[in-house]
């Protein structure tokens, strides 16, 4: 039995239907993974074959009603005195999107809709805005369709799903009949659970899980398997769903051996999984994650939010002792870990955990199918659940294991940047292959089991590949960039300024008068980034590696933090992935400011039109920038006619010619390389402060964000201030005198806080 129950915690929380609570620990985990470069995996999508007429209205009101009856449906997090808090909404109007297929034929409409579901399972969502899920109506005829659902873990798990989608078919009988949907509240809801979750941790009476946790865990480290490639640099943004349907023979063979030796399903599918682990990995302990609903009182079975907690299987394998002797010892581990599943996981670990617990996660559930109508009756909806596609990958691999009502689907949801599809293929027979030799032969040996001892070790994952224009990986096989004297490459003003250094990339010293209006307490850092020894080839290079370049600089210059960094143009998201570097060294960060930066991947993730729309806007300003200067005297008549000609005819311009040494020693050379790095690069999100000064010159409009791209990478706070200036005249007296002015009370409060 809990500790305590959901339902006679201590703390009234006040009236009314909206409000400001407590997170609960899951919650707030999710909400710093969703801050972190991982904020994939965490939507739980599902999708649903309606027969029966269901229109547009009728949906949009049904799902409306489930916002109304359940607060989690209209909550989102945000940060509250520097915590992350539920904010539930009094109201929240959903929108049902609604996309038509009829005028397809059927299998490009069911293709359609394929697409359309795999695109909507993966969309980050902002944990800021309510509601935290996505409903659409994909109409394939006039009474068939498919309906998506795609919730971010932080407001539904699969149990809650189930409970929705069957209230869901129940609002919609009453509203084809005439009358209104259930909207009564709940006898509980998340914003009490959460407040019942921390009282029960806080009150001691969880302390021997705790113990049992912390003894467990210590110097653990999760299983992981060898993968294919490296792991990219946006890990787990690109999952896929590998599934096979076991036959019915083996299906009816699995469930009579359970029966018959008092196993679980979920128990034998775990020792299979422990088997199949063993054999690829080598080791003789297997480490996996895995979730349990945590239910376990009746008032928590009907409430409609996240209360799944993550546990740890620690389970040992052993080639000389029977399968059956395997599957009982694995059998015994289990029931262990979920006699202490109450302590939650974000407390069972122990503190300084450096190490992955969970690369491998297994679930083993039902389907609520069994809640649904699938079939349509007396003029009303049927809904029957289809396969789901991946989120994106929350582990390595995550096997699971569900009923449905065709039989056992066996599945493993993995990250593909890291295993090839054939791997995960290979890892899913192997994976029936130990169940069916565990129901099939139980007194053989492990040793002995011909059709396990089939499966083959994994080698470790080969070098990386170069990296491709879809994806900026590092080269495994390069030496890093290396550094020459960078007392050559560092300017220092200021020096005896008490003040958190200002450290300045560029490819030339640009910052004299950016230094000096600063101020002489605020040393500045001018770091001119291009390479002394060039000319040299640095194609091969990644983002990444040129950033990592710069951090040897920085550190150079300024061995220990915190941290207070920026750059012009593409310097700027140099400056930006050197903090992310450094951050996850555990140096402080105080800001990272971008001047005049589009963010790395901005142009390249639009589609061609737009890319050549932009293009043409650009030539469009730059002719007009030319006639201007024309005007001004600033060039001739031969410069603004001939130049693009030549250009266009491919003819070499004066400065096209053999570098000459003023040109070397800038190093145009190396912003050729480092330019063709960013475009290559796709920075994932970074819990990092910064401040974006934009000039007058970018172009404005639908395809020159505001922003420049930042929004969603900057996960920290994103300032910005407009700069009165050209693009290369940022730091000329006036306009730099704007930047400190902005910069000055900025930087005051955050080292304010520091210090306070």
């Amino acid at each position: 039995m809990m500790a305590g129950r959901p339902d006679d915690q201590q703390m009234p929380r006040p009236e009314g239907k909206g409000g400001v609570f407590p997170c609960t620990l899951m919650q707030e985990r999710l909400w710093a993974q969703a801050r972190s470069g991982r904020p994939y995996g965490l939507n739980v999508a599902m999708r649903w074959l309606v027969s029966g007429r269901l229109t547009q209205d009728v949906a949009q009101r049904a799902l409306q009603a489930l916002v109304d009856r359940h607060e989690i449906l209209r909550t989102c997090l945000r940060e509250v005195d520097g915590v992350p808090k539920q904010v539930i909404l009094p109201a929240c109007p959903i929108k049902l999107r609604s996309i038509d297929l009829t005028a397809l034929d059927a299998g490009a409409a069911l293709a359609r809709a394929e697409e359309i579901a795999r695109e909507e399972a993966g969309g980050l969502m902002d944990l800021g805005e309510a509601p935290l899920f996505r409903a659409g109506l994909l109409r394939l005829g006039p009474e068939r369709s498919i309906l998506l659902l795609t919730f971010h873990a932080t407001v539904a798990d699969g149990w809650s799903i189930g409970l929705l989608i069957s209230e869901f078919q129940a609002a919609v009988r009453a509203l084809e009949a005439g009358s209104p949907a259930d909207t009564s509240e709940p006898e509980l809801q998340v914003a009490d659970f959460a407040l019942w979750e921390r009282e029960l941790v806080a009150s001691g009476a969880l302390e021997e899980q705790h113990q049992y946790w912390q003894r467990k865990l210590r110097g653990l480290t999760g299983t992981t398997v060898p993968g294919d490639h490296e792991p990219a640099e946006r890990r787990g943004s690109r999952g896929e769903v590998v599934s096979t349907l076991l036959p019915s023979g083996l299906s009816a063979a699995i469930d009579g051996f359970a029966s018959r030796h008092g196993f679980t399903l979920y128990g034998l599918a775990v020792s299979a999984l422990a088997l199949l682990l063993h054999r690829v990995t080598g080791a003789a302990k297997i480490v996996v994650g895995s979730q349990v609903a945590h239910r376990e009182e009746p008032v928590a079975e009907t409430l409609a939010g996240p209360t799944v907690n993550s546990i740890t299987l620690c389970l040992p394998v052993d080639d000389h002792a029977a399968l059956l002797t395997l599957a009982r010892m694995t059998a015994d581990e289990v029931q262990e870990a979920l006699h202490y599943q109450e302590l939650p996981f974000e407390v069972a670990v122990p503190a300084g955990t450096a190490t992955r617990l969970h690369a491998v996660n297994v679930i083993v559930q039902r389907s609520y199918s069994s809640m649904l109508n699938a079939e349509p009756a007396d003029g009303k909806i049927g809904l029957r659940p289809l396969p789901s596609f991946s989120a994106g990958a929350q582990w390595d691999l995550n096997f699971f294991l569900v009923w449905r009502d065709e039989g056992w689907r066996m599945s493993c949801d993995a990250d593909i940047d890291l295993y090839d599809e054939a791997t995960v293929k290979q890892l899913l027979d192997g994976w029936r292959t130990c169940l069916e030799a565990l129901v099939t032969s139980p007194d053989q040996r492990l040793a002995d089991c011909p059709a396990i001892a089939g499966i083959s070790r994994r080698a470790k994952t080969r070098p990386a590949e170069a990296p491709s224009s879809q994806a900026s990986a590092p080269v495994g096989h390069r030496e890093p960039i290396a550094l020459h004297d960078p007392a050559q490459q560092v300017v220092r003003f200021h020096e005896n300024g008490s003040r958190t250094p200002m450290i300045a990339m560029n490819n030339r010293s640009v910052y004299y008068q950016l230094a000096q209006a600063m101020g002489a307490d605020r040393p500045f850092i001018d770091i001119q980034t291009y390479h002394p020894d060039g000319p040299i080839d640095l194609s091969g290079y990644s983002f990444e590696e040129f950033a990592t370049y710069a951090v040897r600089l920085i550190r150079w210059a300024q061995p220990n933090g915190p941290y207070l960094l920026g750059g012009h143009c593409v310097y700027g998201a140099l400056a930006f992935e050197a903090a992310r570097q450094l951050q996850r060294m555990g140096e402080e960060i105080e800001l990272v400011c971008l001047f005049d930066t589009w963010a790395p991947g901005y142009r390249e993730a639009m589609s061609r039109k737009n890319q050549e729309r932009r293009q043409r806007q650009l030539r469009m300003r730059y002719r007009l920038n030319r006639i201007e200067k024309y005007r001004k005297g600033e060039i001739g008549l031969k410069d603004l006619v001939w130049r693009p000609i030549a250009h266009r005819l491919g003819f070499p311009l004066a400065e096209d010619a053999e570098p000459t040494e003023a040109n070397l020693f800038t190093g145009r050379w190396f912003d050729d390389h480092i330019r063709a790095a960013a475009a290559r690069h796709r920075p994932a999100p970074a819990n990092i402060d910064a401040v974006l000064f934009r000039s007058a010159e970018p172009l404005r409009g639908a395809l020159f964000e505001e922003r420049m791209g930042w929004g969603s990478i900057v996960a920290g706070k994103l300032y910005q201030a407009n700069v009165d200036s050209a693009h290369l005249d940022m730091f000329q007296e006036k306009p730099a005198a704007a930047i400190a002015s902005f910069l000055g009370p900025l930087l005051a409060g955050i080292e304010g806080r520091r210090n306070g």
